[in-house]
């Protein structure tokens, strides 16, 4: 019967023989490669952050963040400084008007005690405020018998003149001021046009 054994059982116990065998020969052991695990947290040499770049822009971007707020606090100064002058000028142009008033009735001899002491006061408040004026910069234009300029004037009117005053401001309606060079208020002016005949 053993003789009879069938060819798949034969083929079974062969394999078996042979696992047998390669176990009982001395095998290398085989080993996993050991792969080194970072913290996640810890950048590798490649992927590091520039601290130094990162630094440079900070300080750059708040360098002109500084002017920014700098230039815009300049700006606003400014415009309340223009705003707050703007308020004071109809006052300043009237004692202006009053002054040359009371100087000429003083030229004809027609200026009383009384007169003369309200001009003395009003001498004094036109001198303080032109100081404080002159240290912002606004000044008064001089526009009468100059030809007419349209960046700072305003034409309210156009009169017949002769030819020598054609294109020339005759008469000042409202004073015009610059601030530092800049025109704070346009004078408005007449103007002298010479009618061709």
């Amino acid at each position: 019967m053993k003789k009879t054994m069938s060819k798949k059982h034969q083929h079974k116990n062969g394999g078996e023989e042979a696992a047998q065998a390669l176990d009982e020969q001395d095998l290398p052991e085989v080993r996993e490669p050991e792969i080194e695990v970072k913290p996640a947290d810890e950048p590798t040499p490649e992927k590091k952050p520039d601290y130094y770049d990162q630094l440079v822009r900070l300080s750059a971007d708040f360098d002109n963040y500084r002017k920014r707020t700098e230039r815009e606090k300049a700006s606003f100064l400014a415009y309340g400084k223009k705003e707050f002058a703007q308020k004071l000028l109809p006052a300043y142009e009237v004692l202006l008007r009053q002054r040359a008033e009371l100087a000429k009735e003083e030229d004809k001899g027609e200026c009383s005690a009384s007169l003369k002491a309200v001009k003395a006061g009003l001498n004094m408040v036109f001198t303080e405020l032109e100081k404080a004026f002159k240290a912002e910069g606004i000044e008064h234009m001089d526009v009468l018998d100059k030809p007419y300029d349209p960046a700072t004037q305003e034409v309210v009117a156009m009169i017949p003149s002769s030819e020598d005053q054609d294109g020339l401001v005759l008469q000042e309606v409202q004073m015009g001021f610059t601030m530092d060079g800049k025109v704070l208020r346009p004078a408005r002016v007449i103007v002298g046009q010479h009618a061709e005949g």
